[in-house]
């Protein structure tokens, strides 16, 4: 029974006659219950019956839940007061609380963006962070006040922190969210294992060191900041985000730890042909996919330049057809060393796959570069 309740209530037995209601259950049946509901939900059943009333005080989720109809102001005030009325419970899912676990503040449908207040969060015990439809800025994303927090996962947001900190972090997933129009957000997580960046519009963030990277995708859409219509002119230095002759790795530097790897963008973009002229060693490297554009809007450079830094590279898979299309026909290959001479790229390349709709004069251009790296091909 949680601290504070009154009485025994808990351990009554069932009125006879009650086996079919839920009222046959436990207090703690019924708090735990209670957690997978929306706070507001919760809260109303206090007017159920006697035994109801603080019930949901001891709730072990918490959900805080809003849609297009909420005014913010009313949320906030609603939120503050449950918080200051919630019993000393530990919380499993929450929406806030010192002792949670697992915290999640998701605001859908076609409201406007919840302002988070600029604060720093602590918790000793916090081990997985959930955000959508939120304004985040600089205090909230320093989070080495979580020394526990594994797991974030950041959905259709606006972020405007000049740095996403955490010594702990193993987890990171950015999707449909929105830099600042004005700086580079940094994201600095040496412990992540697992990265995923997709679908994010202005200034992509600048990734530091992350030494034990195992998954990363990465994909930059049409309205990022970095793409750019001029990129085939050569010079980077003029494009928007740019700084000139600031020759400092923005993404690949990042990456360059990672044992997968998916590179992918839908248009003409900057950063990578930028990144490329500093092009660091993927010493952990052992699968690449590289998707239409990074293949072949580059002149080749991507192909060319990763391949021959990536030492212990395994696979090598390039998606040679348009966005929204599938691809119809998979020409395989397979590396064949040259003898009695130093070889260009992996030795360990087992398997190359070019998925297109059909071969014309772009994907020939492909496998005629990969030839010269002794890689030879059958037609499936």
């Amino acid at each position: 029974m949680p601290p504070g309740r009154r009485g025994k209530r808990g351990n009554q037995a069932p009125m006879e006659g009650s086996g079919r209601t839920i009222d046959i259950f436990p207090d703690g049946v019924l708090q735990h219950i209670l957690g997978f509901l929306p706070a507001r939900d919760a809260v109303r059943t206090c007017v159920l019956a006697r035994r109801w009333c603080d019930l949901w005080m001891f709730a072990t989720g918490l959900r805080i839940i809003g849609n297009e109809d909420d005014d913010m102001g009313e949320l906030r005030e609603f939120v503050d007061h449950l918080l200051l009325n919630r019993g000393t419970a530990p919380l499993k899912h929450s929406s806030s609380g010192s002792t949670v676990q697992v915290l999640r503040l998701l605001l859908t449908g076609n409201c406007d963006h919840f302002n988070l207040r600029d604060q720093h969060l602590v918790s000793r015990h916090l081990m997985k962070l959930e955000l959508a439809g939120v304004v985040v800025t600089e205090s909230l994303l320093d989070l080495m006040g979580c020394p526990k927090l594994e797991q974030l996962e950041i959905y259709g947001s606006d972020l405007y922190a000049k740095k996403i900190s955490s010594e702990s972090l193993k987890y990171l997933s950015i999707a449909s969210c929105r830099f600042s129009h004005s700086f580079r957000t940094h994201i600095h997580a040496p412990s992540l294992v697992s990265l995923l960046l997709d679908h994010n519009r202005y200034n992509f963030p600048v990734l530091e060191s992350i030494p034990s990277l195992v998954d990363a995708s990465i994909r930059i859409v049409g309205n990022s900041v970095d793409t750019c219509v001029y990129c085939d002119s050569g010079d980077c230095n003029s494009c928007q985000g740019a700084i000139p002759g600031n020759c400092n790795c923005i993404l690949l530097e990042g990456l360059s730890k990672a044992k997968h790897l998916a590179l992918t963008a839908e248009s003409k973009t900057s950063i990578f042909k930028r990144d490329l002229r500093r092009c660091p060693t993927f010493s952990k490297l052992k699968t690449l996919l590289l998707n239409d554009y990074l293949s072949l809007g580059l002149d080749l450079d991507a192909i060319t330049c990763i391949l021959k830094h990536s030492p212990v590279l395994e696979k090598l898979t390039l998606e040679l057809f348009p966005k929204g299309s599938h691809h119809k026909m998979e020409i395989k290959g397979s590396y064949s060393p040259p003898v009695q001479t130093i070889a260009a790229i992996s030795e360990h390349l087992k398997m190359v796959e070019v998925k297109c709709e059909v071969v014309d004069e772009r994907v020939y251009k492909v496998l005629k570069l990969l030839c010269t790296f002794s890689i030879r091909f059958s037609f499936e």
